[in-house]
């Protein structure tokens, strides 16, 4: 039992605006609401088929669907892009002031020829487009089971043409295929926000498109221009009885609903070792502002109080909101709250938590032949046991969307030594160091890992083994993550992902006990067998330091890597 929507654009692009009226970001994958509006315009424009009408209805009635769509390439627009704007016709028949003369200007007139294209003033339009790697769409309603409507549907989705622009040719069709959908709904964080359709979406189209009205109201024009005497006082009454003084106009339709979506974790092997964090890593951009590498730390801790600022804000605005709603607000609504440990790092009595909690990571441009090792981004590492719908009631400051889905900038400044901006990642054609697989190995695991910044060990060891000790510490700092104890732990100075700064070029921690400077150092890390990432250990792991990247030749199966 399921229902798809195939969508397969004709010419190899999709043209819509994700930003409503400034039109200048393209909008991919396609909205369910504005595939919803294309079959409703379908109907409309066809005589209005009662069993089609019908099979809107249910359809409308139905879970937000699953898509299936692969990454786009965004034609740039506006003025900060590379593509030229386009001058066009503008709609109306008034004469262009580049008409020769007055006499031309009434004799155009007269003809009828200021309708044409040529004859019509232009103005400046942006058309955004979104070139995907793979033209084709899928809606996916994996529990659906349409019946009776099945044919309806399928006579309803041979007849849309476009979906957005009418230049964004497509076809649609109906099928049954068993397709494994890559974005699916969710409530919790979400990497894309899409507007869905409702109960009632239908109707609403139909009252903000007014077609009737609109076509009766010309007809009558139209009659009364052609008509006489008292003919046409009698039109022009009957005019004023059905129309009033106003005429009807047709009205573009509001937004829909939103719904989070988030992409489908890929399948893992079976048994693959995976740390307590979880693979889904949230990721930031940097907008504004170039840091290097060993800014790591003092970077993640402007950014751990911006967010908990952001949040105590947020939450004291919205306590503000409910008090004033009432003449006498609740102990519950005017007192302080106090963060999750999970978010904070801090039990009720303010020690430090002993649990899995909320780690920061950089996601620098390392291990390429040009790698310089500055910042592209940050990752927010969340515990891989939290629920994630409460993630994201926490989170929200920095996860929420303005009225056109796009996320806000978000300011991080240290007070002294650097200003930048971050804004959610949400690019297809993202930078490699901005995609969570290349941090996490997700679905197929990595045997050898090496650290971008700086082991912080737990510990100061002496003696003349102090080396060998240190590297059995990072063993066990592995294991305190959940993963297994490596194979092999080699100390270095110096990383193996080029780009990276020496180890003694980074910033030292300080034990909060004594004030004294902790040791750190790069480390090479291989394990038994694949392992799933964030790896991220040591002292310094929920501030940035720690923080490991597979190697390019590591992916290989666990008897190899075992054989080394």
């Amino acid at each position: 039992m399921m229902l798809a929507l195939g969508i397969r654009y004709l010419n190899g692009w999709a043209m819509a605006a994700a930003d409503g009226a400034r039109k200048e970001e393209a909008e991919w994958p396609p909205h369910p609401d504005r595939v919803f509006m294309a079959l409703a315009a379908a109907w409309f424009e066809t005589g209005e088929d009662p069993a089609e009408g019908a099979a809107l209805e249910w359809l409308q009635q139905l879970v937000a669907p699953e898509l299936d769509a692969s990454d786009a390439r965004r034609r740039a627009t506006g003025s900060s892009g590379s593509q030229p704007v386009s001058y066009v016709p503008v709609n109306d028949g008034r004469v262009s002031k580049r008409a020769p003369s007055s006499t031309g200007l009434a004799k155009l007139k007269d003809a009828g020829l200021s309708l044409l294209p040529e004859h019509r003033g232009r103005q400046g339009r942006h058309f955004p487009i979104a070139v995907p790697l793979l033209p084709t769409v899928y809606l996916v309603w994996p529990a659906a089971e349409p019946g009776a409507h099945t044919e309806s549907l399928e006579t309803l989705a041979a007849k849309v043409a476009n979906i957005g622009h009418s230049a964004s040719l497509v076809q649609v069709w109906l099928t049954r295929k068993a397709i494994q959908a890559r974005w699916v709904p969710t409530d919790g964080i979400a990497q894309r926000r899409l507007r869905i359709p409702a109960p009632g979406r239908l109707e609403y189209l139909r009252r903000r498109c007014n077609r009737d009205a609109v076509i009766g109201y010309r007809e009558l024009q139209h009659r009364i221009g052609q008509a006489k005497g008292k003919e046409k006082k009698m039109l022009q009454a009957e005019l004023e009885e059905y129309f009033g003084a106003d005429e009807p106009v047709s009205l573009r339709p509001e937004p829909g609903l939103w719904q989070g979506y988030a992409e489908r974790a890929p399948a893992t092997a079976p048994g693959l070792p995976a740390p307590v964090f979880d693979p889904r890593l949230l990721v930031f951009s940097i907008a504004s502002g170039r840091l290097p590498l060993n800014a790591t730390l003092r970077f993640m801790d402007a950014m751990r109080c911006t967010l908990l600022k952001d949040i105590a804000d947020a939450r004291g605005a919205e306590q503000t909101d409910r008090a004033n709603s009432q003449t006498q607000p609740s102990h519950e609504q005017s007192a302080h709250f106090d963060y999750p440990e999970w978010l904070s790092g801090h039990r009720a009595d303010r020690s430090a938590s002993k649990q899995p909690h909320l780690a920061f990571a950089p996601l620098p441009f390392v291990g390429a032949p040009h790698a310089d090792g500055h910042l592209l981004g940050i990752a927010l590492i969340l515990p891989r046991d939290l629920d994630q719908a409460e993630a994201a009631r926490w989170l929200k400051p920095w996860v929420r969307r303005d009225s056109d889905g796009l996320p806000p900038r978000i300011r991080v400044f240290d007070g002294r030594h650097f200003e930048t901006e971050i804004e959610l990642e949400l690019r297809d054609g993202r930078p490699q160091a901005l995609r969570p697989e290349s941090w996490t190995a997700a679905g197929v695991g990595a045997c050898r890992w090496a650290s971008v910044t700086p082991i912080v060990l737990d510990r100061h060891f002496k003696g003349t083994d102090k080396w060998q000790k240190a590297a059995e510490s990072v063993k066990t700092a592995c294991e305190r993550i959940g993963l297994p104890r490596p194979l092999a732990v080699e100390l270095h100075p110096v990383s193996k992902h080029r780009g990276v700064p020496r180890a003694n070029d980074f910033s030292s921690l300080h034990r909060k006990s004594d004030g004294g400077r902790m040791q750190h150092t790069h480390a090479f890390i291989q394990f038994a067998e694949p392992v799933v990432g964030p790896v991220a250990v040591g002292a310094g792991r929920f501030r940035g330091y720690g923080f490991c990247k597979p190697l390019n030749d590591c992916r290989r199966p666990a008897k190899e890597a075992a054989n080394d």
